[in-house]
């Protein structure tokens, strides 16, 4: 995947709360097979928020204007991505063009799936969230830095934010290692214990 280190970018503002998987990545797109390279998940992402009935846009939804189209980084209100366990949220999420995600909370398992698929998810307080969202309403398409080495998040207006993350997590990030490519940073242990296996034990490697 993809490593994460600072990113500066169009920041989104959504203050829509509890907005969980299933509104993230409706049912009816479950079926669809992502192919590495291609975002496939992208026209599911919030797709019942974005579109009406007809599949028409709804202008009036923030993703939908303008100022917001190339947003990289969107500001949530509290609990989103709660819900059931589906990946296909932070696929969704990763494949619509975001890398980062700001807010007071995360539904715990779309927390985790974000942080396998490249996708940072900043916990703030939620004060400090609704600052940044007001400051994003008012100069729509400005810019917010997050900067994952320094665990800062730095508002338009300059202020910075400080944020927590696992230490394992985070250099898994910067480094664009999921739980594949941890496993094969190991590969050299892996190879030099399997060849002791058979050299060792060749009656049991022959049936495995």
């Amino acid at each position: 995947m993809e490593p994460f280190t600072q990113l500066t970018a169009v920041a989104a503002p959504l203050d829509i709360a509890k907005i969980d998987t299933g509104m993230i990545v409706p049912g009816r797109f479950q079926r669809i097979h992502r192919r590495p390279g291609h975002a496939d998940f992208a026209n599911a992402f919030l797709h019942d928020l974005r579109f009406d009935e007809y599949d028409q846009p709804r202008p009036d939804f923030v993703l939908n204007q303008p100022p917001y189209k190339d947003a990289r980084i969107l500001v949530t209100a509290a609990d989103f991505g709660c819900g059931s366990s589906r990946e296909s949220a932070a696929y969704a999420v990763l494949d619509y063009g975001f890398r980062a995600l700001i807010g007071p909370g995360f539904g715990d398992v779309f927390y985790g799936n974000c942080m396998q698929n490249g996708v940072l998810p900043v916990v703030l307080a939620d004060q400090a969230v609704q600052a940044l969202r007001r400051q994003l309403i008012d100069a729509p398409g400005a810019n917010v830095t997050v900067d994952l080495p320094n665990q800062t998040v730095t508002a338009p207006d300059g202020t910075r934010y400080a944020f927590d993350i696992d230490p394992t997590r985070k250099q898994r990030l910067i480094n664009g290692l999921d739980d594949v490519g941890v496993t094969l940073t190991h590969l050299p242990d892996i190879e030099a214990f399997e060849a002791r296996y058979r050299a060792e034990m060749p009656w049991l490697a022959t049936i495995i």
